[in-house]
């Protein structure tokens, strides 16, 4: 997007913040994280959709 940068100003920017790759995979090793957390031997009877809502909702 640097070589069109002055022919398309707006599209540029729009590139960069919603195409840009995280550095880190800090986020989804959270989730990893949190969704053993949650699956403990008290939790092992939710619904497959009770449990993603309950790791959306973290």
């Amino acid at each position: 997007w640097s070589k069109n940068e002055n022919r398309f100003p707006i599209l540029s920017k729009m590139a960069r913040k919603y195409l840009a790759i995280p550095a880190t995979f800090t986020p989804s090793e959270r989730l990893f994280s949190d969704a053993g957390n949650l699956m403990t031997v008290r939790h092992t009877s939710l619904s497959p959709s009770t449990f993603k809502h309950l790791l959306f909702l973290k």
